[in-house]
């Protein structure tokens, strides 16, 4: 009786198993001369095991010299992309190179120590702030004419509160005494 008792207290006090999570965001588009895309509140778990995987896909005026975007999240910057550097981002757009109206996806790596204090507070915002050479193109089609992503990485477990923990083991060794003094008695 005393062993199921204490295993049980152990089983209720092991932390849960991690999980896999993807936030998504979009699709948008935008008009305009240097378009803002922003994705504001975006909910998140608030602890993190492992690095986050940000990738986007992109279909819009992005073919010329000066046509580019800066990607920030929550305010970290991860860089200018599709702007012919492949230097200034983290994205693996292959040669950083944008294109008028084709569809474009890069990945990037945000590593766990800079991604966890992002989403500490259960809340991201993911902006995406375009030159200002990116405008209506031809025949009116949106400067932006598709913008949509995702963030991944690995869950932690939520924290169990110390007096939480200690309140259950508590109870499972009053319950291991008074069991033994029933079984003695």
């Amino acid at each position: 009786m005393l062993r199921t008792l204490l295993l049980g207290a152990v089983l209720l006090s092991a932390p849960a198993a991690h999980a896999s999570t993807t936030i998504d965001f979009g699709p948008a588009s935008a008009y305009g001369h240097g378009p803002l895309i922003e994705f504001n509140d975006l909910v998140t778990p608030t602890t993190t095991l492992s690095d986050a995987t940000f990738t986007f896909t992109v279909m819009g005026d992005l073919g010329a010299w000066y046509e580019n975007v800066d990607v920030t999240v929550d305010n970290f910057s991860l860089g200018t992309a599709l702007n012919n550097n492949i230097f200034d981002d983290v994205f693996d757009f292959f040669w950083d190179i944008g294109a008028d109206f084709y569809t474009l996806t890069g990945t990037a790596t945000i590593g766990m120590a800079d991604f966890a204090p992002l989403i500490s507070d259960g809340l991201l915002d993911v902006v995406f702030d375009f030159s200002h050479f990116v405008d209506d193109g031809i025949f009116g089609i949106p400067a932006v004419k598709t913008l949509y992503g995702s963030i991944s990485f690995e869950e932690g477990p939520a924290p169990v509160p110390l007096p939480a923990t200690g309140l259950l083991l508590g109870m499972a060794l009053m319950g291991a005494g008074w069991a033994r003094r029933r079984s003695a008695g």
